[in-house]
């Protein structure tokens, strides 16, 4: 029983920074002290394994499983079984692990508790980035599942994360676990060497914080940059009432910052399509019709060379300058994987539309100012993607993201603070100024993770 407790406490202490990553960002240092803590005295089985795994897939996936649930609508029930069988099958990976390391451990007779340690630390860390990388190949593409990674609640206090860029995340995620590894030393053996062993672990991170407290630099285009958050949708399929009512805000944009120059919505921000098919609509978001000549990025979906795509848009005094296609496709919510692509979960996931397809495009640049280019990414492309997919170097990115799922119910809505966090995150990791427009937040990301409101 002592040993079950141990796993559910760690289970825990791993969500909750996630869960209210505000206000208990901290405890992402102390999750692994329970589950290293009862490695001394017990060996850990499979069913051990199977059940701490069970329990953090279940505490972490739980808005992810909600929001499947109410995408399926009338078939709710189906997608609350598709992400219990998510958890299920994700649990196995730590399961694996536990079995391994305690096999290793009998079948070579280890009986240094300093050597046991190592294992399960290092067990850990190959379960941190399992998760992050590989997770998710099951259904159809190999990626991970970013928004567990232990690092990314550090994001709150960027500071912390000022080594990232230099030591890259593999070995600053073992960094990161030396520290709970150095407590539970000290806790077992109760003397200066381990004290010592902890202190050490910890100074990275104190010096991180030490030299990191930096003000956000102020550039430029942060004053002449605006965000419209906002969907809209046309009930009577007519395309000149959507154009209208945006030209609306925009107008009321610039009355109220005659100085803006660009506008930026997010992902999705209209249902209407294919909007190469009408330039004399475009038209009306001209300088005659605004009273002032800017640029307007948006997302919208539209159709080319029989595909349909989530697409960016970017459109200048009234003419659309270029599209840029989504190289990144969403499960669920934009594509099946191969083994669920039937006729009934295409009924029950996309009854209303189509699934996205993936482009191979080279990825544009977005001349928004005389002498800055930007780069544009889709939600997802940002999110799942470990490196930039692009070979631009450090110029800026404007990333657009459709948040709306995650809107209205803590369920979920926690989702939304922790895309944020990645966003400040990869700022970091990538060394790139982020431009981050959604329905809930749009924020200027320097590359020291500081933001500032649009």
């Amino acid at each position: 029983m002592f040993v079950y407790s141990m796993l559910c406490l760690s289970a825990v202490l791993y969500a909750l920074p996630f869960l209210f990553s505000e206000y208990l960002w901290w405890l992402i240092f102390f999750f692994p002290i329970p589950l290293l803590y009862s490695t001394r005295t017990n060996n850990l089985s499979f069913i051990h394994g199977y059940v701490w795994g069970c329990a953090v897939f279940a505490l972490h996936l739980s808005g992810g499983v909600y929001v499947i649930a109410c995408m399926a609508h009338e078939a709710w029930l189906l997608g609350v079984v598709i992400g219990i069988v998510m958890i299920l099958y994700q649990a196995l990976v730590p399961a694996v692990l536990f079995w391994c390391v305690t096999q290793t451990v009998q079948k070579f007779s280890l009986q240094s508790t300093l050597i046991r340690l190592c294992m399960w630390t290092a067990a850990l860390w190959l379960f941190i980035m399992w998760t992050d990388w590989y997770s998710m190949w099951i259904f159809g593409v190999r990626e991970g599942y970013p928004l567990m990674h232990p690092l990314i609640p550090l994001a709150q206090k960027p500071a912390l994360l000022l080594l990232l860029p230099i030591v890259g995340k593999l070995f600053f995620t073992i960094l990161f676990l030396l520290i709970p590894a150095g407590c539970v030393a000290f806790l077992w053996y109760k003397n200066y060497r381990a004290l010592l062993f902890f202190c050490s672990a910890v100074v990275p991170f104190i010096f991180c914080w030490w030299v990191g407290q930096l003000d956000m630099q102020q550039l430029p285009w942060h004053k002449v940059m605006k965000s419209l958050p906002y969907m809209v949708c046309s009930t009577v399929n007519n395309p000149i009432v959507v154009v209208k009512i945006v030209g609306n805000q925009l107008r009321k944009i610039i009355e109220q910052y005659p100085q803006t120059e660009v506008i930026i919505m997010p992902e999705s921000a209209f249902n209407v399509s294919n909007f190469a098919d009408f330039p004399e609509l475009v038209q009306l978001w001209n300088h005659e019709c605004l009273g002032k000549a800017i640029h307007l990025v948006f997302g919208a979906a539209r159709w080319h060379d029989g595909n349909y795509y989530n697409s960016l848009h970017w459109v200048y005094n009234g003419v659309l300058q270029d599209c840029y296609d989504k190289h990144h496709a969403m499960l669920m919510s934009e594509r099946l994987s191969p083994w669920m692509n039937n006729n009934v979960m295409r009924q029950i996931y996309f009854n209303r539309g189509s699934p996205i397809a993936v482009s191979s495009h080279e990825r544009t640049k977005l001349a928004l100012f005389e002498n800055v280019r930007f780069i544009p990414y889709i939600c997802s492309e940002l999110f799942f993607s470990e490196l930039p997919n692009d070979e631009y170097g450090n110029i800026p990115i404007v990333v657009v993201v459709n948040d709306s799922l995650f809107l209205g119910s803590y369920c979920s809505s926690y989702i939304q603070k922790l895309l944020v966090l990645l966003a400040r995150y990869k700022a970091i990791q990538w060394q790139r100024d982020i431009v981050y427009v959604s329905y809930a937040q749009s924020l200027f990301i320097d590359t020291h993770g500081m933001t500032q409101a649009m």
